[in-house]
């Protein structure tokens, strides 16, 4: 599946970027797991598991990760997102022309019953949310998604993407692989049409991964329902997502490279305009070997790393790190980006439709627009919020 849409030629409109929102300063949501318990989980099941939380740390990237406070669910997460996201824009649901969902989950159907029970809690028609299980390229396929409906509907102005992902409900604690990485996040961006940081090009697809990319017979990932164990080490029957890690690596890398080299080839840089990428967060491992391989074609790009307290929130990630980027690129050693200056979006990783022998990827290129040096702004819950100034 090839999901492409760029301007070209003479445009009378364009999509922007103007609201990013998350929830992570809201502590009735979520408890932290440090890599001591990581450290636990691992040996759940018998093996060996992680050596301590120095190699938690060196292998993941991650000090802290999150998962919902027991008796919380994907709906309560969703509805506080939504909550916040009328406190920040001062708008309902019903106000945006549509709203689309990301949950991503082992059952394809689990994002619509998240998205009809946010419609229940919500009291909204039954058409307002469009819900999809994209995984981790999750956040750019619903950029990918808005642009196309401002392009083809002429009436619409405004939409809202939500994120909503619960990781740790479909993966085994006791998978190293995997129990180090995942997190809970929830973000919402508005995309609106001539108004924000513009868009001017988001790419999607799923690639298939040919055998002579998959050094051994495995899936590159796989269901399996098994007796497994939650994120609080209680024994439990689910099914799981599990990982051929070395082909996955690999081709993670290699695909967010290409991506990367045609984002690059697609840009108009100006004399003094710096260029930010801020890949979707899968592992320190994994960001380490793609800031190492890029460095040498592009030295002047800027990398963003989010990981340490944040985790690998799947399609939330990159939104996480455009609803904080203050102090992601202070975190980074970064300066402040200015007006004109270039954020490429980049993202690879499980394609939810076709497992064993696809990748889904993509890259978005944005251009940072404001009139003064960008200042956070702050609502009474004193969650930062991103708002783009309008060009």
């Amino acid at each position: 599946m090839q999901r492409i849409s760029e301007q070209a030629g003479p445009v009378q409109h364009w999509a922007g970027l103007s609201t990013v929102v998350d929830v992570f300063d809201q502590s009735d949501l979520f408890e932290e797991i440090d890599n001591q318990k990581v450290v636990d989980f691992s040996r759940l099941n018998g093996s060996p598991g992680f050596s301590g939380v120095d190699s938690v740390r060196k292998s993941t990237g991650i000090s802290v990760r999150r998962i919902l406070r027991e008796g919380l669910t994907a709906t309560d997460l969703g509805e506080a997102l939504c909550r916040r996201v009328q406190q920040s824009t001062g708008s309902l649901l019903t106000d945006f022309d549509a709203v689309l969902l990301c949950h991503s989950h082992t059952d394809p159907e689990e994002c619509q019953r998240l998205a009809a029970s946010l419609r229940d809690r919500l009291d909204v028609p039954p058409t307002v949310i469009t819900a999809f299980n994209y995984g981790c390229c999750g956040f750019l396929k619903l950029l990918q998604d808005a642009s196309e409906l401002l392009d083809e509907q002429p009436n619409f102005r405004r939409l809202l993407l939500l994120s909503v992902e619960t990781p740790e409900t479909w993966h085994d604690a006791a998978d190293r692989l995997f129990c180090g990485l995942v997190s809970a996040g929830a973000t919402a961006v508005v995309v609106e049409k001539d108004r924000g940081c513009p868009i001017s090009v988001v790419r999607t697809e799923d690639f298939g991964i040919p055998a002579e990319r998959r050094p051994n017979p495995h899936p590159l990932f796989s269901k399996d329902t098994c007796d497994a164990f939650t994120f609080r080490g209680i024994p439990v029957r689910r099914t799981v997502m599990r990982m051929n890690s070395e082909p996955v690596f690999l081709n993670g890398i290699e695909l967010m490279l290409n991506n990367l080299r045609s984002a690059m080839l697609s840009l108009d840089v100006q004399s003094g305009q710096r260029v930010v990428v801020a890949p979707h967060q899968p592992s320190g491992k994994l960001l380490r070997a793609l800031v190492a391989a890029a460095k040498t074609e592009f030295p002047e790009v800027e990398f963003l790393n989010n990981l340490d307290q944040y985790g690998n929130t799947i399609s939330s990630s990159i939104p996480v790190i455009l609803a904080r980027l203050p102090e992601v690129l202070k975190a980074n050693g970064r300066l402040p980006l200015r007006h004109g200056d270039h954020l490429v979006l980049l993202a690879a990783g499980i394609c939810m439709t076709e497992l064993s022998d696809h990748m889904a990827a993509g890259y978005a290129c944005i251009q940072w627009a404001q009139t003064t040096e960008y200042t956070p702004h702050f609502d009474e819950l004193r969650q930062p919020v991103v708002t783009m100034a309008e060009v």
